[in-house]
């Protein structure tokens, strides 16, 4: 074999090495967008259902939320929210989310209608939120969320 077939040779082998990683890298970051997608769902689901269980097992311990009056309320505060007989999440629907996966990392962001009831009075805001995802061991975990009001 001659030396410019070596070379060639070696080029295309370097190419096809790089496009397997690329594609593999490409197909788990979709197949993680797909699954953030899948736990925003189930998320919003556990709200209006008050499964604790669930919430609990997808929001890190010391994840931080920033309501939309800017005040921080740990995932402990949430909790005990959800489970509040005088409250409850009476619809949820999400608009334009998008999910972007760097690494370990993930941001899931959109708008959000939501319908509350408090002490018999029900209320409908619209907000814009952002959440952002960890994986920990493995698992997908939320370490921060925070909503804005949309102003009408």
């Amino acid at each position: 074999m001659s030396r410019k077939s070596g070379w060639a040779v070696g080029l295309l082998v370097s190419l096809g090495v790089l496009i397997c990683v690329s594609t593999s890298r490409l197909q788990a970051e979709t197949d993680d967008s797909a699954q953030i997608k899948q736990l925003s769902s189930d998320y919003a689901t556990a709200l209006l259902n008050r499964d604790t269980k669930f919430l609990t097992s997808v929001i890190a311990p010391d994840e931080v939320n920033v309501g939309t009056n800017g005040h921080t309320f740990d995932r402990k505060a949430l909790i005990a929210r959800i489970q509040d007989p005088s409250f409850s999440y009476k619809k949820i629907e999400i608009g334009d989310l998008v999910i972007q996966v760097v690494g370990a990392m993930a941001l899931s962001r959109g708008t959000a209608t939501v319908t509350s009831e408090t002490s018999g009075h029900s209320t409908t805001d619209n907000f814009r939120f952002i959440r952002i995802w960890e994986r920990r061991a493995g698992k997908w975990l939320v370490i921060y969320f925070q909503a804005t009001h949309i102003q009408a």
